[in-house]
Parts: structure tokens; sequence; C-alpha cells
């Protein structure tokens, strides 16, 4: 399928064919791309052919990612990785960040990877956590959604929405953590109906627990033993994702939920 851009040009959506680089020509922004599945996500997106932009908080991963990308591309893959630095919550950090990829020649791909995690039983968690779990995991993607909607309307993009088995049924003692994920799973859906009809395709990807440093730590809050043979690698994560993204045009998956084959909990 070939749709028009912003700037005039003209780009072929992939009709997934194997053995391409079927995100070639796409530009894509990931956040969260720091580590777990973020990183993941936006190094098979390059490998892919895309050109992404990863975007994070923690400067020393980011750098580390160019030569992370390089590794993971094959020969002749026309994609490319840069990164840029930015809290989504800072509303200045963000429109700069907004600003700058306006900039370049469009956005056809924006994935949400970022966001924050806490528990805490009901009866003493933290309002104040309740206020940083919004501002990460609600308000910022929300946010970010709105202001590179001309973008994505102007080349037919997809915006895929990283969420959790915890958006789908809430756990004990993840009240507020679980809270924001179903309010991201309802702007998700919500989202969909909204810019279908402009050729934005709208994915609710709910992973089961993942092997990444968030999960480690967790698993040592817990005074678990670490099994991540055990659980999802984040590169299942970025598998399912380029696999949304590189649908024929006229197909849309709507909500993924992927969990460990092995259950360890």
């Amino acid at each position: 399928m070939t749709v028009a851009e912003g700037d005039g040009t003209t780009t072929t959506r992939p009709a997934g064919r194997p053995g391409e680089f079927r995100l070639a020509g796409r530009v894509a922004v990931v956040t969260g791309a720091s580590s777990g599945i973020g990183r993941a996500v936006a190094l098979r997106l390059v490998a892919e052919g895309a050109r992404v932009t990863a975007v994070g908080r923690d400067k020393s991963r980011l750098d580390a990612l160019p030569a992370a990308a390089a590794e993971v591309a094959p020969a002749g893959c026309p994609g490319s990785l840069r990164q840029a630095q930015a809290d989504l919550t800072d509303d200045d950090a963000r429109g700069a960040l907004v600003a700058g990829l306006l900039a370049g020649p469009r956005v056809d791909i924006l994935v949400h990877s970022a966001g924050g995690y806490t528990n805490g039983p009901h009866a003493d968690a933290p309002l104040d956590d309740l206020d940083w779990l919004y501002a990460a995991n609600v308000r910022a993607p929300y946010a970010l959604t709105q202001e590179l909607l001309p973008a994505l309307r102007a080349g037919g993009g997809d915006v895929i929405v990283i969420n959790s088995s915890q958006g789908l049924h809430a756990g004990p003692n993840l009240g507020q953590f679980a809270a924001t994920q179903h309010a991201m799973r309802a702007v998700t859906d919500s989202l969909r109906q909204e810019i279908n009809a402009d050729g934005i395709r709208v994915c609710g990807v709910h992973p089961g627990r993942t092997a990444t440093p968030r999960q480690e730590a967790l698993f040592a809050q817990e005074g678990r033993s670490y099994r991540p043979d055990l659980l999802l690698a984040a590169e299942d994560v970025a598998e399912v994702v380029a696999g949304v993204l590189t649908l024929p045009a006229n197909a849309e998956i709507t909500e993924v939920h992927l969990r460990p084959a092995k259950k360890s909990y």
C-alpha cells in the first residue's frame, strides 16, 4: 500500500514478506528504549530496516544503543538509530523532543514502552506514588501521542502501547500500578476508534512477567530466585511488535496477550 507523506513523498507500507527489510523507509519513535522491552523493540525495528529514534532517561544506556544497533543490523540493512534523552513527564523536555521529531521527515510508528512501577497494599501505599505513576504511565504517553498525531495522520501510521498483564487483571498490592495500566488500555481502545479512519492502526500489547532489569529487581524485593529462563524475553515482545507492524495494511491486531509458556508463579 502506497500512502502520501506529509513532505509530499510516498512510502509503501510493508506486506510482511519474509526475507526482506519489512520496515524499510519507515520512521519510528520508541520510548523507554534505555533498557528492557523498549530497548529490544528499538533494536528489532532497526534490524527490520526502520529509522528509529530511541527515547529514554538513562544517557549511558542510550549512548550504548547505536553500537548495539550496528551489531543486530544485517548486511545491507537501511535501518538506523539515534538516541534522544528525555523525561517524558517533564512538559518542557517532552516539548523539545517533539519539536525535534516534527523537524524530521515524518513519524510513521510510535511505540510506548516507557513507564514506572511501584507496589504496596492499598492500606498504606503512598499517594505520591499514585501521582507519579499517573504522570509516567498515563499522562506522558497520552500527551506524546496527542502531540505526534498530526505526523502520524500524514502517513498512515501505527501506535503500539506496551501495557502489562496487570492492565487486564489486577493482582494484590498492585492497585496503583494496575489502575494506570487499565487506564492506558482504555486510552488505547478509545484512540483506535478515533483514528482508524485516518489510516492509523492502534495495538495494545500485554506481556506477562518479562526478563528485564525491573523484573530482576522485583524478584529480589520478593525474596525469590530469579529464573529468566522461566519468563518471557524482551526479544519475545519485540518479535510480537514487529509482527504487528508488518501486517498487510488492511489488517490490524488490536490487542495481544502474551505470557511465559513455563509458569514460575
